[in-house]
C-alpha cells in the first residue's frame, strides 16, 4: 500500500525543477517590497528637507527681508536655500488673511524624457506594479486636491504642515510644505514650498528607478537561463531513458543499435558519461548474451555423440551383464538427455518466435478444439474446462505456439496439484482481450515469486522430489509465447478454490491476457 501511494504522488525531475523556478518567482515581490520601503524612505528624506526649506525661508523674510528678496530675484540664494530649484518649484507667501501677495517660481511642465533604458525600465515595473496594486506606494503626508485651505488653517496657528497636492486621477503631483511667519513674535501670515513630485528626488529617484531596471533585467536573464539548462537537462535524461528503454525489446533481447554512445558532442558533463557508462555496460551484457544463448546449442552438440556411445555402451553391457546399476546408469543417462533437451528447448522456441511472423488466427475456435482434445486425454484425472471465447475471436500470433503455452500451464498446475479439486481451465473474452485461467489447488506461492517464477532457471520444487529434470524453463517459455502474441502472464494465490467435498482450499492461478485483433 505504501508503494503504490508513493507511485501515485511520483513527481518528475523536470517537475521540480519548474516547482523550484516557480519557487524563486517570490524574489521580484520581495524586490518590488525593497523597492517601495526605499522608495518611502527617499519620498520622507525630500519631506524633511523642503519642511527645513521653508523654515529656514522663513526665518530669512523675518530678519533680512531685503537679502531674501534681492537673492531670489538675482536667482543667486542664499547657501541655506541653494538647493532649491525654482523652475520646478514654487514660493507662495500668503497674509494673516488667507490672501497671497507674493508668488516666486513656476512649474515645468515639458519635463525632458529620460533617454537611459534602465531608469525608463524601472520606472516603468515600479508604475505597473503600483497600477495593479493601489496601496502599495505609501506617501508619508496627507494628500488633497486641494491642500492650501488645510496649509493655511494649521500654519496660522503656528505650525509647519505638509501635504501633497493631488491631480484629478487622485496621483500626487506636488508636495507642499507651510511654515509661518513671525515679526516681533506675531503671526503675519505663511510662506508655502510647493515642488513637483518629478523633481522632488531628482537624481536619487532616477538612480533608484535604474537600480530597479539592472535588477529586473538581470533576474530576467537568470530565469531564462535556467529555465533553458534545465529544459535541455531534463530533455537529456528523458532521452537517456527513452534510448535504455528502446534497448529492450519486446522480447526482454539486448539491442545495442537503439542507444548511441553520445547523443551531443557539444555536451561533456556527468551525464554524458554516465551514458558512455550504460553504453559500455550493455555492449558486455549483449556479448554475454549472445554467449548463453549459444551455449545450450553448444552443449548439446557437444554432448550429443559421447551421449550415444555412452548409451550404446550400456545397451551392449545390459546383453551381457544383469546387474542393477545398469538400470542406474541408463535413468541418470536419460535424466542427462532430459535436461539438455530442456536447455535447448526455450533457445529453440526464442529463436523461431523471432524469425517466425504473426499471423491472424481464431483463438475460440482453436482453444474449443485444444481443450476438447484435453478433456478427452485427461479422463482419469478430470478437468473442470468453462469456454466462453466466441468462435469468431482472433488475435495475432500463432495458434500452435498457444497449444504449446497451454501444455506448460496444465503441466505445471498438474505437477503441484494436491487432489482436493480438479484443475479448472477458463476462457473468455473481456472488453478488448481474451483471458484464460488456469486453476489448481496446492501450495502457494511464496511471496515475492507471482514474478520471478516466469524468470529462467527458476523453480520451487522442492529438491529431489522426484526423478524428473526440472529446470524453471517452463514458465519463462510460457512467458516467451505471451511477449511473442503481445499479452500478459501472471500468478497469484488464491484461498477459495472450491474443492471436491465443498470446503475452500488454497492454491495458484494463472492468468494469461491477450489482446485480440
Amino acid at each position: 500500500m505504501l508503494n503504490l501511494k508513493h507511485r501515485n504522488f511520483r513527481v518528475s525531475i523536470r517537475s521540480r525543477f519548474f516547482i523550484l523556478l516557480l519557487t524563486l518567482t517570490i524574489l521580484p515581490f520581495l524586490a518590488y517590497r525593497f523597492a517601495i520601503d526605499l522608495h518611502h524612505i527617499l519620498l520622507k528624506n525630500q519631506a524633511t528637507i523642503q519642511h527645513q526649506t521653508a523654515t529656514n525661508l522663513s526665518l530669512i523674510l523675518e530678519n533680512r527681508t531685503d537679502l531674501w528678496a534681492l537673492q531670489i530675484l538675482e536667482g543667486t540664494p542664499t547657501s541655506q536655500l541653494a538647493h532649491l530649484n525654482l523652475e520646478n518649484s514654487v514660493l507662495w507667501i500668503v497674509n494673516e488673511r488667507g490672501q497671497t501677495t507674493y508668488v516666486v517660481g513656476q512649474f515645468n511642465t515639458k519635463l525632458q524624457p529620460n533617454k537611459d533604458p534602465f531608469t525608463w525600465l524601472g520606472k516603468s515595473i515600479i508604475e505597473t506594479f503600483a497600477s495593479i496594486f493601489p496601496f502599495t506606494l505609501p506617501y508619508p503626508y496627507p494628500q488633497s486636491e486641494h491642500p492650501e485651505s488645510t496649509l493655511f488653517r494649521q500654519s496660522i496657528q503656528g505650525q509647519t504642515f505638509q501635504q501633497y497636492r493631488l491631480d484629478k486621477n487622485h496621483q500626487p503631483v506636488s508636495l507642499m510644505s507651510s511654515s509661518p511667519l513671525r515679526v516681533n513674535g506675531k503671526t503675519l501670515g505663511i510662506i508655502v514650498v510647493e515642488q513637483q513630485m518629478s523633481s522632488l528626488l531628482g537624481d536619487s529617484l532616477n538612480n533608484f528607478y535604474r537600480l530597479i531596471g539592472m535588477g529586473a533585467l538581470i533576474f530576467l536573464f537568470v530565469m531564462l537561463s535556467a529555465i533553458f539548462h534545465i529544459g535541455a537537462l531534463s530533455n537529456r535524461i528523458v532521452r537517456l531513458d527513452g534510448d535504455v528503454r528502446k534497448t529492450l525489446s519486446i522480447k526482454g533481447k539486448i539491442s545495442t543499435n537503439n542507444f548511441p554512445d553520445r547523443f551531443q558532442t557539444t555536451y561533456h558533463d556527468e551525464l554524458s558519461d554516465l551514458r558512455h557508462h550504460i553504453y559500455e555496460m550493455l555492449q558486455q551484457l549483449s556479448s554475454y548474451e549472445r554467449y548463453l544463448k549459444q551455449f545450450p546449442k553448444a552443449l548439446r552438440h557437444e554432448l550429443h555423440n559421447p551421449l550415444n556411445r555412452l548409451s550404446m555402451s550400456l545397451s551392449l553391457l545390459e546383453n551381457e551383464i544383469n546387474h542393477k546399476q545398469l538400470d542406474f546408469a541408463q535413468h541418470a543417462l536419460q535424466q542427462l538427455k532430459q535436461i539438455i533437451a530442456s536447455l535447448t528447448e526455450a533457445t529453440s522456441i526464442e529463436d523461431s518466435l523471432q524469425l517466425q511472423t504473426p499471423e491472424a488466427f481464431p483463438i475460440g475456435e482453436m482453444m474449443h478444439h485444444y481443450l476438447d482434445n484435453i478433456a478427452t486425454l485427461n479422463q482419469e484425472a478430470p478437468l473442470k474446462i468453462k469456454k466462453n471465447i466466441p468462435m469468431d475471436v482472433m488475435i495475432m500470433g500463432d495458434g500452435f505456439m498457444i497449444e504449446q503455452l497451454m501444455d506448460k500451464l496444465l503441466s505445471n498446475a498438474k505437477d503441484f496439484n494436491d487432489e482436493k479439486a480438479p484443475i479448472e481451465v477458463q476462457t473468455y473474452q473481456q472488453n478488448k482481450s481474451v483471458i484464460i485461467k488456469v486453476i489448481n489447488s496446492g501450495p502457494l506461492l511464496p511471496a515475492g515469486f507471482e514474478s520471478r517464477i516466469f524468470d529462467g532457471m527458476t523453480s520451487i520444487r522442492p529438491i529431489n522430489q522426484d526423478d524428473q529434470a526440472h529446470l524453471g524453463l517452463g514458465l519463462y517459455i510460457v512467458k516467451l509465447i505471451a511477449d511473442y502474441h503481445k499479452g500478459k502472464i501472471n500468478a497469484r494465490n488464491r484461498f477459495d478454490i472450491k474443492a471436491t467435498d465443498g470446503t475452500s482450499v488454497n492454491g495458484v492461478e494463472f492468468i494469461l491476457e491477450i489482446p485480440i485483433l
